[in-house]
């Protein structure tokens, strides 16, 4: 990448995925750290995005031995070395008590800096990002709100032919996997049973589907089950 910096995330769907893609893409420097063994890539519809990293000179790391499989716990756990590793932490979005959040919380406590990507009022997926703002994360519109924060980093402005025009973020489209469970869930809680029936998929797929779908903030599981807490647009 242009500043020549390393970008450190979690290669979950979304938003990780983004930033390992786009430094991929850029020939920068990326590594993975995972919530799992490395024997079962996590999740599975990034496997291709794992191999790309190692062919790519990156890396993919892991406390975890080489069978461990995925569970909700590691993900918390996984998060301090991804703020251990890194010089700051930025959050482009964050729901309401989501992994992101904790792991700003956790950069703070080592003595990181955190930034964050301000949302408008109502966007569910910024109320993490504007609490963090609020509560001294500082406000970032370009990298160089970034890198001033670390003098002894040096600062390439890029030449206008490269020049970045700021651009609304765009949500990530779900693959039809994903999608296909997102669209039977409403503002309503739909139970796991119907959701079940509806699909008719296989139970540990539809599981993890939904784990990683409230995990990146589309969804909450409720009492009653699990309903979207995001506009369908």
């Amino acid at each position: 990448m242009y500043q020549n910096l390393t970008i450190a995330s979690g290669m979950a769907i979304g938003i990780d995925t983004v930033a390992h893609q786009t430094t991929l893409q850029e020939k920068g420097n990326t590594i993975a750290v995972l919530a799992n063994g490395l024997k079962h890539i996590f999740p599975k519809e990034n496997k291709e995005l794992y191999q790309q990293i190692i062919k790519n000179g990156g890396l993919v790391i892991t406390e975890y031995p080489l069978e461990e499989k995925a569970k909700s716990k590691n993900f918390l756990e996984r998060n301090r070395i991804v703020s251990g590793l890194a010089l700051g932490i930025l959050v482009v979005e964050a729901t309401h008590r989501s992994g992101t959040s904790v792991t700003a919380k956790l950069a703070t406590e080592q003595g990181k800096k955190v930034f964050a990507i301000p949302h408008e009022i109502g966007d569910k997926k910024g109320v993490g990002t504007n609490r963090l703002i609020q509560n001294g994360a500082k406000i970032v519109t370009s990298v160089k709100d970034i890198m001033e924060e670390f003098p002894f980093l040096p600062y390439h402005v890029l030449p206008k032919e490269k020049e970045i025009k700021s651009q609304k973020y765009k949500k990530i489209c779900l693959n039809k996997d994903y999608d296909k469970i997102y669209q039977l869930l409403t503002e309503k809680p739909t139970s796991l049973n119907e959701i079940y029936r509806q699909s008719n998929e296989n139970m540990a797929d539809i599981n993890n589907i939904l784990f990683m779908l409230e995990l990146e903030g589309y969804i909450e599981k409720t009492v009653g089950g699990y309903r979207c807490i995001l506009d369908k647009k």
